[in-house]
């Protein structure tokens, strides 16, 4: 019954955001996501959400670490000189999971005269500092918030400044599935600029399944995106891993009404505690993209806590035979 209430929570958040979303799209690079592993994966991450960018992806999956990480991305968006960045930290305490992260995009532009003539450089930028905080609900879902301070120069001499908040939910059906929900700036959030004008960040809504075979090895997953009142891309992602150390990734994003679709591709490698992860991402029109992250595990260095070791049974000596007293028969 608990599980049924919570898939039903579920569903009417990702409904209402719907209906209540509105926007014209700015801040829209942080809507590809972070992290090569995520991303090699095309991006079906929201049911998975199990790293330091689950903040990104889903504030939810942040209830399910269990050690202090550090993450960190960098990338080329599609070769066109655009960068997108990303630095996160995540640790967990008294049931909280807890996150800390800044995401930062720019790209380069020139100024132009009355006739054409190239004039001086400057970089459009957009940042984000955000908060995060996820627990574990009735024993059967994990639910996490967002709180995001975004900031945007356009090299001009003007700035812009807002809030947003995301909303995330993560419901385990069995050892098997999981369902994730994501309201990515719930409703839309604006970004008001010093002259007056206003920008909305348009809000991002995502439904996604997870499923885990193979004693967790195997993982496919997929994700609908929900922009405003229309539907957006499908991700369809697979991550296999071929030993403890190596994951393999594939991907695919279906888009334009299942008209268009793009492949992503990536690989990860684990060195004791070390994520280092790379995707590359195939997308005809507008480019490829290399993505490159990692993530370390401080495990309890910092209050995070290690996975428990199970404990070896104490050992019981024999009972030994008292000797007989002296003089008995």
């Amino acid at each position: 019954m608990k599980r049924v209430m919570i898939v039903s929570l579920a569903l009417l958040m990702v409904l209402s955001a719907v209906a209540w979303a509105d926007g014209i799209g700015a801040f829209s690079a942080f809507k590809n996501g972070v992290g090569a592993r995520a991303l090699a994966m095309g991006g079906a991450f929201v049911a998975v959400a199990n790293d330091a960018t689950a903040a990104v992806w889903n504030p939810a999956g942040l209830a399910s670490l269990n050690d202090t990480r550090l993450a960190g991305m960098s990338t080329d968006l599609f070769g066109l000189g655009a960068t997108h960045q990303y630095i996160g930290v995540t640790t967990s305490f008294s049931m909280l999971g807890v996150g800390l992260a800044w995401e930062r995009a720019s790209i380069a532009g020139q100024q132009n005269d009355e006739e054409g003539a190239a004039g001086a450089a400057f970089s459009w930028v957009e940042q984000s500092i955000g908060a995060s905080l996820a627990t574990n609900v009735l024993d059967v879902a994990m639910v996490g918030a967002n709180v995001k301070y975004y900031m945007a120069d356009n090299g001009l001499g003007a700035t812009a400044s807002g809030f947003g908040f995301d909303l995330g939910l993560l419901v385990s059906l069995g050892d098997m599935f999981v369902i994730g929900v994501n309201a990515k700036d719930l409703a839309g959030s604006s970004l008001a600029w010093e002259g007056g004008a206003t920008d909305t960040i348009s809000g991002v809504y995502t439904a996604g399944l997870a499923m885990k075979l193979v004693d967790s090895k195997l993982i496919l997953a997929t994700d609908v995106d929900f922009d405003g009142a229309s539907l957006g891309d499908t991700h369809v992602g697979v991550e296999f891993k071929v030993i403890d150390e190596l994951a393999l990734r594939g991907g695919v994003v279906l888009t334009n009404d299942f008209q268009d679709y793009y492949f992503s591709v990536g690989a990860g490698i684990n060195v004791a505690g070390l994520y280092v992860d790379a995707a590359y991402v195939l997308e005809e029109d507008l480019g490829n993209t290399l993505v490159l992250s990692a993530e370390f595990s401080l495990g309890g260095l910092l209050g995070g806590e290690e996975e428990p070791v199970a404990a070896e049974a104490p050992v019981t000596p024999a009972p030994t035979t008292p000797p007989a007293a002296p003089g008995g028969s």
